[in-house]
């Protein structure tokens, strides 16, 4: 039986939403983007993640490792409905923390990370979102970076990174 190449289907839960990215191993950076969801709607939520998991045939999805806080309780139910789904269809899952992410990717800040990962994957040049002011709302964008870093941490060596 040959493994087929690792392919990975990260997913950033917010509170709108899911940014999402599809990385695989040898190809590339090949699906990206964000799905605005509302925060009652899991049904919609669920048929959305489906989609993407029909469409990019993923061999593991990557999930941000976060502990349940308060305002965080619809992200921890997605959360579960998308570990539920993964087992269900026996596909991999892998966690990170964004320390994790901060750490490979040699950058203290969301907006470093997104200008890191633009400069690795020249199609997301244009998406990079403005360096976000305290009182504003965080760009939808961003969701996309978050999601492609934690893909990005689970399938570079981190020797990749530390020269840079």
């Amino acid at each position: 039986m040959t493994r087929r190449p690792l392919r990975l289907l990260a997913i950033d839960l917010t509170a709108k939403g899911f940014g999402f990215a599809l990385l695989d191993a040898k190809l590339g950076l090949l699906d990206w983007g964000f799905s605005a969801v509302p925060a009652t709607d899991d049904t919609v939520f669920m048929t959305r993640v489906v989609a993407r998991i029909d469409r990019g045939r993923p061999t593991a999805i990557v999930l941000e490792n976060f502990a349940p806080t308060k305002g965080r309780e619809n992200a921890l139910r997605r959360r579960d409905l998308v570990i539920g789904l993964a087992t269900d269809r026996r596909i991999g899952m892998c966690h990170v923390s964004r320390k994790i992410v901060q750490r490979i990717l040699v950058a203290s800040t969301k907006t470093a990370i997104a200008r890191n990962l633009a400069s690795r994957f020249p199609e997301l040049q244009s998406r990079v979102p403005p360096e976000r002011k305290r009182w504003m709302n965080e760009d939808e964008r961003m969701h996309i970076f978050d999601a492609l870093s934690f893909a990005v941490v689970v399938i570079t060596p981190d020797h990749e990174f530390e020269n840079r």
